[in-house]
């Protein structure tokens, strides 16, 4: 995903989009970004959160001043509510 470095809700509107697929879930290493499940209160203020920002954030991340990608691991369903696999997402934040 090459977008720059944008919010969690438009990375979800992004995504559905362009595959057709509503994720479910987001992992960056042993940390859930998101999660369909997320209590309200935390999923309203990480919408509003730059990609990154939640990989520091709750992930604890620090990113080297070189570092241009995440790679996240995500679930998700198609129209029909059936679980699709995807592979990795290579994420750009940085140019």
């Amino acid at each position: 995903v090459d977008e720059g470095d944008i919010t969690l809700k438009e990375f979800l509107a992004s995504f559905e989009s362009k595959y057709g697929l509503e994720i479910s879930m987001i992992s960056c290493g042993l940390s859930m970004l998101y999660s369909s499940f997320t209590q309200p209160k935390k999923l309203e203020e990480r919408m509003k959160m730059k990609m990154s920002e939640i990989a520091q954030t709750v992930a604890k991340m620090e990113f080297s001043p070189s570092q241009k990608f995440l790679v996240f691991e995500v679930c998700c369903n198609d129209s029909d509510g059936n679980d699709v696999d995807v592979p990795f997402i290579k994420y750009r934040f940085r140019k």
